[in-house]
């Protein structure tokens, strides 16, 4: 099954605002994988990447 794009794209955005604003607790990518009806791996998977760009153009502040 293909992925689609525009709720990856709004998936995407969900995990970086919640990245940027410290808001990503524990049992968020659940909450988030049910709500855009993909599996929790994949929202997993979406929120490293994010991470990592976030940390290419900004310092890490985990638990901030």
């Amino acid at each position: 099954m293909k992925r689609d794009p525009e709720k990856t794209r709004r998936l995407r955005a969900a995990v970086r605002y919640l990245v940027e604003h410290g808001r990503l607790v524990k049992g968020n990518q659940a909450t988030l994988a049910r709500h855009f009806n993909v599996s929790r791996q994949r929202v997993h998977q979406i929120v490293t990447e994010e991470r990592k760009r976030l940390n290419g153009s900004a310092p890490h502040t985990e638990g901030a």
